[in-house]
């Protein structure tokens, strides 16, 4: 582990951050007295009272378009301030279901799922990224995000990966095309449940990225698989990121295939001397602002420590 990047992790005045680190990197336990200070702490912070400043009092999260259209208070997956995407952050800043606000957005946008598990049309992006962030807030054993995890588990693809409804046949040549930024969101909720890991289809998913060399292009192995999956991307959202099959790969035990080779030089050869990596994209629109462009940002490089930790002691898979 990069100690100088984990002091300056530490050094970060953010509670969520403080949380994490200490929790997820250093294994801190509960009572740890820094771990509790954070969690006291966490409600209080700016992003998280900037968050539910911006909570609509029945439960949802407005937001306008470029075209000046307001929308939110329904499932709809666009823009970078809505429902589903606010109540990702505040999983990532350390909040779960015991704030009632948290519970009452996550039951209403919840409420909102169809009897087969979605949310209208398929959208793997948009399911995967559901099941991470509800499992995150505490809705594991939730029926309905059962429901999304076994449609998820239940959607077949011929080469293991996944593409939504409104990318399906858009390219004549590419029918069998999954869709990257799909699979990367599938795969980091597969990696929240460990109980998948080994399902046929979790099983076939791995195999799609071990055959991309985690992010490159099966066509061209010299170039990424798209410009998102060489990009350092944060907060989470439908874009692919770098890190992220990286990071999910290593929890369920593949940080050490050959196949990844090449994507873990790509990845550490944009660290710093202190280890520390940069964010190349963060949305203009997210209401959750994460750091400067360009600059080393701590929460991608909590992820990037992450990722090599369990690289290095998570036991093989393969």
């Amino acid at each position: 582990m990069n100690e100088s990047a984990v002091n300056w992790l530490l050094l970060q005045e953010d509670p969520s951050l403080q949380l994490r680190v200490r929790t997820e990197l250093l294994c801190h336990p509960q009572d740890d007295p820094g771990v509790q200070a954070a969690l006291r702490s966490i409600p209080g912070s700016p992003a998280v009272t900037g968050l539910f400043a911006r909570m609509h009092p029945d439960g949802y999260w407005l937001q306008k378009d470029y075209k000046g259209r307001v929308f939110g208070d329904g499932e709809r997956y666009a823009d970078f301030g809505t429902t589903h995407f606010i109540l990702s952050y505040l999983s990532e800043l350390g909040m779960d279901r015991n704030d009632p606000r948290i519970e009452k957005a996550a039951n209403r946008y919840l409420d909102l799922q169809l009897e087969d598990g979605s949310w209208g049309g398929h959208m793997s992006c948009r399911y995967a990224y559901n099941i991470r962030t509800f499992v995150r807030l505490g809705y594991r054993d939730d029926v309905r995000v059962q429901k999304t995890i076994e449609l998820m588990l239940s959607t077949p693809r011929t080469d293991g990966g996944y593409l939504c409804d409104m990318h399906e046949g858009k390219y004549k040549t590419r029918e069998t095309k999954s869709c990257v930024r799909g699979c990367s969101k599938a795969l980091l909720a597969f990696s929240e449940l460990p109980e998948t890991w080994q399902h046929p289809r979790c099983r076939q998913l791995v195999v799609y990225f071990l055959d991309h060399h985690g992010i490159f292009s099966t066509n061209n192995p010299s170039e990424p698989i798209n410009k998102d999956s060489s990009a350092l991307v944060y907060p989470i959202h439908w874009r692919a990121s770098l890190w992220e099959p990286l990071y999910a790969l290593s929890r369920m035990g593949y940080g050490r295939h050959p196949a990844l080779q090449r994507a873990w030089e790509t990845l550490e050869s944009r660290l710093d001397a202190q280890g520390r990596a940069p964010l190349d994209f963060s949305p203009n629109s997210a209401p959750w602002k994460v750091g400067k462009r360009g600059e080393p940002n701590p929460w991608i490089t909590l992820y990037v420590l992450l990722a090599q930790q369990y690289r290095d002691q998570v036991p093989p898979a393969f």
